[in-house]
């Protein structure tokens, strides 16, 4: 459905704005995050299920007071949140429920002091007479559960690794939420220069509701008009020019009609030989400027014939079909016509009559520059989703200038090949024809007979407009 550039102006948001609220939902989720996770901590911590950071502290302070006092520290529980070892004096390690190899770290890092800290732990050292008592805890809230404080042995730690993969996540979300919000945004500029580009000009502009992109897009929707506005002035101009020329071609052939008529009624009198000389030069020169007018009213035909009508063909009786009027042509010159098929499906979709016209101006061609009794070739082979068809002779092949401009209009430069009558027209219609089918022409000498090799491809594939 349209929207007109009224309707987007009223409800249009700028890009600012849009970008704002993005970020109010991000930091509002984030303070929500916060405050979620951080009733759960402190929930749990009420129910007991996560002890305070201080507990283990005031576990090693009640075990001190015993061990000064001449008692044993109380035996070590699951809800005991310190680890210790027993050492003599000396520093001989006796009783412990920290690892050998902790013990002895424990005994070197408080050598000469009472306490110390080593990531993660605190160590403190308690002597009782001849007994020398390290214990070792953390300050930090853990599990009330043993199973769980192993897995996870800081609380604290785990909640902010918690708080950051669900920031990270819902991050993640967001900007895919605004990339995918904004990519729908610039979708009508997307379709706009797309259609721009296949020169369909017949479209609706359809506004995103943001601004800076509205703007944008009102711009090229008055391109568009500007622009198809333009095309049209230019093809009612180059039709009438075209009718024109086709008109005064026409009117054209009839005096020549006439002239060629009264010529040969000329020649079957008796004249001398001055004037049979002239006659013929009248004669040559009217032939000539009938043919030069049959090749332009073939162009105005080529050029005002754009439409295509694709049908499903089979491509052996097709090729059958050329292959009938390639042996037709090469009994003038004694040559050898061959034709190779390979790989080819059982239908193609093409304008029959536009894509036989382009090959027989192919063969033509080649047929006019091939030396007598030499070999002509076809070879049509199918590659991917295109059609090739590859016409070899063994002529004198294309000129480096020839390869370049050999399919222009009217080019008659390559003195190599000669002009045989047709005026550089046809390799012109042969490639207008294979564009239009959505193809193209490719002219080369061939490295297998030194003579020109003149292909075009087609797709497989057109859109149907006659059904068969």
């Amino acid at each position: 459905m349209e929207v007109t550039s009224q309707q987007s102006r009223r409800k249009s948001t700028k890009l600012r704005t849009l970008f704002l609220k993005y970020l109010a939902v991000f930091c509002t989720g984030t303070i929500g995050l916060v405050i979620v996770l951080g009733a759960i901590f402190f929930g749990f911590m009420a129910t007991g299920a996560i002890i305070p950071a201080n507990h283990a502290e005031k576990q090693v302070l009640k075990a001190e007071s015993e061990i000064l006092a001449g008692h044993e520290p109380p035996n070590i529980q699951s809800a005991t949140l310190y680890k210790y070892a027993k050492f003599t004096i000396d520093g001989k390690l006796l009783e412990h429920n920290l690892s050998e190899k902790q013990g002895v770290f424990a005994w070197e890092l408080l050598e000469d002091t009472k306490g110390s800290y080593s990531f993660p732990y605190y160590y403190t050292k308690i002597t009782n007479q001849q007994t020398v008592y390290i214990l070792q805890y953390s300050i930090s809230a853990q599990f009330s559960s043993p199973a769980l404080r192993r897995i996870l042995p800081n609380a604290e730690l785990f909640f902010f690794a918690l708080f950051g993969i669900a920031f990270l996540c819902g991050s993640a979300l967001l900007a895919s939420t605004f990339g995918r919000k904004i990519a729908r945004k610039m979708s009508g500029l997307q379709e706009a220069a797309m259609h721009i580009q296949e020169q369909d000009l017949d479209f609706s502009i359809q506004y995103s509701g943001i601004s800076e992109i509205d703007r944008v897009l009102m711009s090229m929707d008055q391109m568009k008009d500007a622009l198809r506005d333009s095309l049209e002035r230019q093809w009612t101009l180059e039709q009438s020019r075209r009718e024109q020329i086709s008109a005064l071609a026409h009117d054209v052939k009839t005096p020549l009609t006439i002239v060629r008529g009264n010529v040969e009624l000329l020649a079957e009198t008796d004249m001398n030989d001055e004037q049979k000389e002239y006659s013929d030069y009248i004669a040559e020169s009217t032939r000539q400027m009938e043919s030069y007018i049959n090749t332009l009213i073939e162009l105005t035909k080529t050029e005002t014939s754009t439409t295509l009508y694709p049908v499903s063909v089979n491509p052996e009786a097709f090729i059958r079909q050329i292959e009938g009027q390639m042996q037709a042509l090469s009994i003038m010159k004694d040559l050898s016509p061959a034709v190779t098929t390979y790989g080819l499906s059982d239908t193609i979709v093409a304008d029959p009559k536009l894509l036989e016209r382009a090959l027989m101006n192919i063969i033509s061609n080649a047929v006019d520059h091939a030396p007598n009794g030499s070999k002509l070739t076809l070879f049509v082979e199918q590659v991917k989703d295109c059609i090739r068809f590859c016409v070899l002779d063994e002529g004198p092949g294309f000129s480096p200038e020839s390869l370049q401009l050999a399919a222009e209009q009217f080019y008659m430069g390559d003195s190599s090949r000669g002009t045989s009558g047709h005026y550089g027209m046809g390799l012109y219609i042969t490639q207008f024809i294979a564009r239009l089918h959505g193809g193209e022409l490719y002219i080369a000498n061939s490295e297998m007979t030194g003579g020109g090799e003149v292909t075009i491809e087609v797709p497989l594939k057109q859109k149907e407009s006659t059904p068969i």
